[in-house]
Formats: C-alpha cells, sequence, structure tokens
C-alpha cells in the first residue's frame, strides 16, 4: 500500500513538473522582453522569440554562437566587466548596444544574473533584455524640445518675465533684462509685480481676479530707482506693450503664476510722432533741396520741377511748367534719355512684373542752362504707376555732378602723371599673376633690367620667366610667391636674385613683393632694383676690408715683436747705465713702448666689434662694476657715483664695459692734479638713458671739444674713438662739454646717450 501510494505521488509529480516547465516556457517565449541563457563559455544555449526578433536573427544563428558575436568592440568591454561580476556570483544590470544581422544598433538595458551550481560554482548566466529604443528616442526628442524651448526663451526679441503665484519675478531672458537694464538676472529675482508703481493699479485688480492684460504703459525708471526695486543702468521713460495672463486657470484652478511678455515701442510711437509733419518736411525738402525733383509724363513733358531748378539752370519753376525735358538737354543727352526710356518699357513687358524703385541705372546728362551755358546732371528715376501697376509717368532727381566731372577729369589727369612716373622710375616695377606664372605689367626699368623691350616682357610664357631666374634661385622665389600670395606681411629684408639678360649677362635685382588686386584678380606687385655694381663694390669693399685686417694682425705682430726687443735692450742697458739722466730717459723710453703695446692691444681688443649681436643689458650692474674695478687700481683717485633708475635697459655688448672703461680712464690719466676726482652720472632723458663722467682737470678748449672724435684730425686717442665706435653701434651718441657750464678750466664732462631697449626686444 506505500509502495503504491508513493507511486501514484512520483506519477503526479512528474505531471506537475512538466505542466510547470510548460507554463514557464509559454511566459518566456510570451514575454515583451528578450530572454538569453549564455553557457559558463559565454555560448548562447538558449534565446526566446522576442531576442531573436530583436537580433533579426533566427534561433539556429544565434544558440551555440557565443555572447561576443552579437555586439561591437566598445560593449564587448562593458560585457567583460559584468560577465566578471557574475562569475563572482553578482547579478547586474547595464545598458548594452546590440548589433543586429542588418549592421543595426539596438540599445537595450540588460538585467543579468549567474547560474550557480549546488556545489556553488559558476555554470553560466540569463539575462532580461528590454529593448530601449523606443525610450532613448523619447528622451532625445524630450531633450531637444527642452533646449528648443530655453532658446526660444533666452532668445526671443520680446522680453519674457515669470512670476509665481505672489507676483514675485522667478525668471526672466536677456530681452527683458536689457528692457530692465539689469546685467543679470540675479540682480532682478524677488521683484514683486504688485510692487511695481509704473503698472496701473487697474491693471494690478484685472490679474488679481486672474483676467489676462494687454495694455501700453509708460514705465519710469526714475520711479524704479525710488522705490528701490532694483538696481537699473537706465534712466527716463519708455513706452512699453505688455501682455500679462495668469497661469493655472485653465481647468478652473488656482492662480500658479504670471507670464509677463514686454515690447519696448518708444522708437514706434516716436516714428509715429514723427510722421505726423511728414509731408509737410516732404514739402519743404522738395522746395528747397539743391537736387531737382521732377515728374513727367512718358513724353518727358514737366508736370512738376522743384524750386531749385532755378539755382542749377536759371529757369524758373513756373517758366519750366509744362514745358519739354528734350528742349532743356544737349543734343546727344536727348538721345540716351529717350533710348533710357524706351528701354525700361521694354523691360517692363519682358517682365511681365513692375519693377522696384531704383532698379533703373542712372543716367549722366547734360542741362542747358537760362544764360547759354551746360551743366551736368545725374538723374535717378523711376516709373509712376497707376492702380494696377501701369506706367503713367516719371520721378527723377537730377543731382549736380559737375564736381564729379571735374575730379574724373583730375583723376584722369593724376592716373597720367603716375603712369608718366611709373614709367620713368629707375626702380623696376611689375605685377604678375602666379597661378597660371604670367606677366601682367612690367615698366621700361623692369623690361631694361632684362634687356627686353615692355612689349616681349609682356609675352613671356612660364618657360621664359624661369629661364630668366638663375635655377640656384628658382625655388626660394617660388616659396616667397607663395608666401606673399597666401596673404603673409611683405618682408622687411629684400630678396635678392641673380637674373639673365637677353644677351646672357647674369645681374643681381634686389626685389620687394607685396599682394595687390588687378583686373578683379589677386596679384603679386614687385619692385626690383638693379644693384650688381653695388654688390660689387660690396665685395670689393670687403675684399680691402679683408685686406686691411690682415695688414693689421701683420703689423700688430711685427709691431709687438720689435717693441719686445726694444723693452728686453732697454732692460740690458739700464744694467749698465750709471748716469740719472741717461737711465732718466731711458725709463720713458720703456714707458713709450709700453704705451704702444698697450694701445695695439686696445684696437685689437674691438676687432670683432661690428660682428658681435647686440642684447638686452642693464646699465646700474655695468657701471658699478667697472667703477669698483677702477677704485682699486686707483685709490689716489675720488669716485663719486650717482645712478638712476635703478632698472635702466639697453641694446649693447660685450664692449659696453670698454666704452666705460675708456673714459673713465681718460678722465684719470689726463687730470694733471694731485686730488684727482671722477664723477659718474647716469639720468633718464627722453627715450634713453644718459651717462656721463666728468673730471675736475684742466677741461677742453671749446675748438677742441667738436674736434676730439674727429678721426681725420686725430686731436683724441684711441680711446676715444673707440668710446664713440662702440656708442655709434648702439644707436647713440656721444658728446662733451664742460664739468661746470662757462667755466672750461674745471674739468671736461663726456656724456654718453644710448636709447632704451625697445619694448619688443624686452618681451
Amino acid at each position: 500500500m506505500f509502495m503504491e501510494n508513493e507511486s501514484q505521488q512520483n506519477s503526479r509529480d512528474e505531471i506537475s513538473i512538466e505542466e510547470e516547465a510548460f507554463r514557464y516556457r509559454a511566459i518566456v517565449e510570451s514575454m515583451n522582453d528578450g530572454l538569453g541563457i549564455i553557457d559558463d563559455e559565454g555560448i548562447f544555449t538558449y534565446a526566446n522569440p522576442k531576442l531573436t526578433q530583436m537580433l533579426k536573427y533566427p534561433p539556429s544563428q544565434i544558440i551555440g554562437r557565443p555572447l561576443t558575436d552579437f555586439i561591437d568592440a566598445t560593449n564587448k568591454k562593458i560585457l567583460q566587466e559584468n560577465i566578471r561580476k557574475r562569475n563572482e556570483g553578482k547579478a547586474t544590470q547595464y545598458e548594452l548596444e546590440w548589433t543586429t544581422s542588418k549592421g543595426e544598433q539596438v540599445p537595450t538595458i540588460v538585467s543579468g544574473a549567474p547560474m550557480i551550481h549546488e556545489k556553488g560554482t559558476y555554470r553560466g548566466s540569463f539575462a532580461v533584455i528590454t529593448d530601449i529604443s523606443e525610450l532613448r528616442e523619447s528622451r532625445i526628442a524630450l531633450e531637444e524640445s527642452s533646449e528648443m524651448m530655453r532658446r526660444i526663451f533666452e532668445e526671443a526679441q520680446v522680453g519674457i518675465e515669470l512670476f509665481d503665484e505672489e507676483g514675485i519675478l522667478i525668471a526672466a531672458n536677456k530681452a527683458a533684462l536689457d528692457l530692465a537694464g539689469v546685467s543679470d538676472v540675479k540682480n532682478l529675482l524677488g521683484f514683486s509685480l504688485f510692487d511695481d508703481p509704473n503698472l496701473p493699479n487697474e491693471i494690478k485688480a484685472k490679474l488679481i481676479r486672474g483676467e489676462a492684460v494687454h495694455f501700453e504703459a509708460i514705465f519710469k525708471f526714475d520711479l524704479v530707482k525710488e522705490e528701490e526695486l532694483y538696481e537699473t543702468s537706465k534712466s527716463g521713460t519708455v513706452i512699453l506693450d505688455a501682455w500679462i495672463t495668469p497661469l493655472g486657470l485653465e481647468n478652473g484652478g488656482e492662480i500658479k503664476g504670471y507670464l509677463s511678455q514686454l515690447l519696448e515701442l518708444t522708437e514706434e510711437r516716436l516714428t509715429e510722432a514723427a510722421l505726423v509733419d511728414s509731408e509737410n518736411r516732404y514739402k519743404l525738402l522738395a522746395e528747397n533741396v539743391t537736387d531737382i525733383i521732377f515728374t513727367s509724363d512718358l513724353e518727358l513733358n514737366l508736370t512738376y520741377v522743384s524750386q531749385s531748378v532755378e539755382i542749377q539752370t536759371g529757369y524758373t519753376a513756373d517758366e519750366l511748367q509744362g514745358a519739354s525735358l528734350i528742349e532743356l538737354m544737349s543734343p546727344e543727352s536727348v538721345w540716351i534719355a529717350i533710348e533710357a526710356v524706351k528701354e525700361s518699357l521694354e523691360q517692363e513687358k519682358i517682365a511681365d512684373q513692375t519693377l522696384t524703385r531704383g532698379e533703373s541705372p542712372p543716367l549722366i546728362i547734360q542741362l542747358k542752362r537760362k544764360d547759354g551755358s551746360s551743366v551736368w546732371v545725374e538723374v535717378a528715376r523711376t516709373f509712376m504707376r497707376d492702380e494696377d501697376g501701369i506706367p503713367t509717368g516719371i520721378l527723377g532727381v537730377a543731382r549736380n555732378i559737375e564736381e564729379l566731372k571735374a575730379a574724373e577729369k583730375a583723376l584722369r589727369t593724376s592716373e597720367l602723371k603716375y603712369r608718366t612716373l611709373i614709367d620713368q622710375s629707375f626702380q623696376g616695377i611689375m605685377i604678375i599673376q602666379p597661378v597660371p606664372l604670367e606677366v601682367k605689367f612690367a615698366n621700361p626699368a623692369f623690361a631694361n633690367f632684362l634687356e627686353h623691350t615692355v612689349e616681349e616682357v609682356l609675352e613671356f610664357s612660364s618657360a621664359d620667366i624661369q629661364e630668366m631666374i638663375h635655377p640656384e634661385d628658382w625655388n626660394a622665389v617660388m616659396v616667397r610667391l607663395q608666401e606673399l600670395m597666401s596673404g603673409e606681411q611683405p618682408a622687411s629684408i629684400p630678396m635678392i636674385i641673380r637674373v639673365f639678360q637677353k644677351d646672357g649677362d647674369m645681374q643681381y635685382l634686389e626685389m620687394f613683393g607685396r599682394r595687390v588686386g588687378f583686373d578683379g584678380s589677386p596679384a603679386l606687385q614687385l619692385v626690383a632694383i638693379n644693384v650688381t655694381e653695388r654688390l660689387e663694390a660690396d665685395k670689393h669693399i670687403q675684399t680691402q676690408k679683408e685686406r686691411a685686417m690682415l695688414y693689421l694682425d701683420l703689423m700688430s705682430h711685427d709691431f709687438r715683436n720689435q717693441l719686445q726687443i726694444i723693452l728686453g735692450s732697454s732692460m740690458v742697458m739700464e744694467a749698465t747705465l750709471q748716469n740719472s739722466e741717461a737711465r732718466r730717459l731711458l725709463a720713458q723710453i720703456v714707458s713709450s713702448v709700453e704705451r704702444c703695446q698697450s694701445m695695439i692691444s686696445k684696437v685689437k681688443v674691438t676687432e670683432p666689434l661690428m660682428s658681435v649681436p647686440l642684447r638686452p643689458r642693464k646699465l646700474n650692474p655695468a657701471i658699478e662694476a667697472i667703477v669698483h674695478s677702477q677704485k682699486e687700481q686707483h685709490r689716489d683717485v675720488e669716485f663719486d657715483m650717482s645712478l638712476k633708475p635703478v632698472d635702466a635697459i639697453v641694446d649693447a655688448d660685450q664692449f659696453l664695459e670698454k666704452l666705460l672703461v675708456n673714459l673713465i680712464e681718460n678722465a684719470i690719466e689726463h687730470n694733471p692734479r694731485t686730488d684727482r676726482k671722477v664723477w659718474e652720472k647716469m639720468n633718464e632723458s627722453g627715450d634713453g638713458y644718459e651717462i656721463s663722467i666728468g673730471d675736475n682737470g684742466h677741461g677742453i678748449s671749446g675748438p677742441l671739444k667738436g674736434a676730439i672724435f674727429d678721426v681725420s684730425r686725430r686731436y683724441g686717442g684711441v680711446g676715444l674713438h673707440q668710446a664713440k665706435q662702440i656708442c655709434e653701434k648702439y644707436g647713440g651718441r656721444i658728446d662733451t662739454r664742460d664739468r661746470v657750464s662757462g667755466k672750461p678750466t674745471q674739468g671736461v664732462e663726456f656724456t654718453i646717450w644710448i636709447p632704451k631697449i625697445r619694448d619688443s626686444d624686452a618681451e
């Protein structure tokens, strides 16, 4: 009996399990969401119909394939992170995009859970996959709609303000802020609509009752300031067109706020007021302008002419009433006017519509004056029309252009003058089109540089131009032309290129270029000077300079050797001489030899002067260092130094110290006094700094002050001439004056002026 009951129970259990499995399968296969199961290796073992429909694959092409076959590289990273969590026994939910059989992307939310064996091992996972395509599209549409509404609010030309149910401002767009004279909405928040003294009481009452209002208000900013409602940058009075609508009353509810829309009408109202007397003003204008305002029929018979006609022609308006314009025009102008009217009427027929005012081009005609002379006028005209738009007459304005005609004549004369200057210029001028390379203009000087005629140059082909330029210069020339055409600023340093003349002789041209417009197209203007002779002269000068430097080196070397022999021999003689006078003379010889060696050294020191580049240097530390060094060498000399400002900077080099040393040593060595004193001063002077070195010696006479730096007269020593050279390299100047004005015997003062460093250099 027990066995029978157990068998019956097992049978009922099997039926129950089968029915339950059937029910679960029916639920899974009828789900609106996809359901997928993968094993521990990520292989699909089941996919419900919704998932196969979602991926657009039949079940046979999904089951047995890796999950990663249905997602791209970006989504694989998301999947791997979540598979890792499932391996740890964690359920996850995340967004994942699947790739369908047609290559489309399907956004989904995946809710996955691990399948854990009873022994605790991971056997795979299953996931419910929800298609969120429509949700995402709705979200995007909502965001776009919100953004559109925000932009409409912010960019609306009408001022929009939003108030809460108590009438307190909670939002305002830029147009409203501009109307209120407020830069930031924070300064306006909290303002009460019902506290505004510019809002009439009857309007406030209607709003409280929930009525929408539309009214025109005179808004006074002075009242806003008196009530201290908010800070505004505006003053005076404006006229506003206002709509204020209570919110929240659509379904019979309570007021939830107020929407205010504001439009300034100040200009419109002022314009309307101005238009009240516009007809009188136009009439006054027509009667007083210097231009002739007229109307005529289509046969050019005058029906109206302004009083200004008398100023231009000598005829009164009454005299010309009903007269024909043909009688007022010169014979040539008559045909111009008739043809113009005829052409305009024909265009009316072709266009099959009325032409708008101003479409007809102005006419240049000549009118006859009453005294027999003539006057040039420019006539702007348009048709007068009937109700159907058919031309019935002509409305015109004639402007005196005698001055314009005179200006045109002057312009032609000026063009002729400048053309003559260009043709006679010793500078070569050429205009070229870079692509394709073609000569558009060349003056006689440029053609002469090449030993061609202007006509021959204008016929140059691209190959002819390339053949004319030295092959080694061709690439550089083309690069520079491309730079100029791209808009680069012309170089301050010209390009020197080699060109071949007609007979094959090579010439050097120094050229500048700039982009210009020529005949309505971009082109390049080239200005050239033949510098062949100058370069040859420079080369000759360089050769002479190098030869002089060679002689200087040789002479310095030989002089030093001879001076060394003299010095050595003198030292030997000194040991044998007993006579004091002879020893004194020998000492003078030795001193002179040493001075000669010193002068040679001074000359050699500044040999590279012109080749050393300038750089920013501070004057104060340089002067202080030199004065300190001189104090150590000449302890019997008193130094008085005064330097200001402390941040003086100039363009100089390593010879700055040499400049200062030469002047200070000159002040010391040529001072015969026992109480020698040297003054060093620096002050700001205009765009530079003045440094002065003064002494208390016997001074320099007036004529000698002006000639002491004259190289040809050699009144000054090597040191002073070197100082002048260094100073000139710095762009400065050096001069002499009495240390005490008007008292030359109390010492001399050498002054140096050096310009300040340029701002671009300082940067």
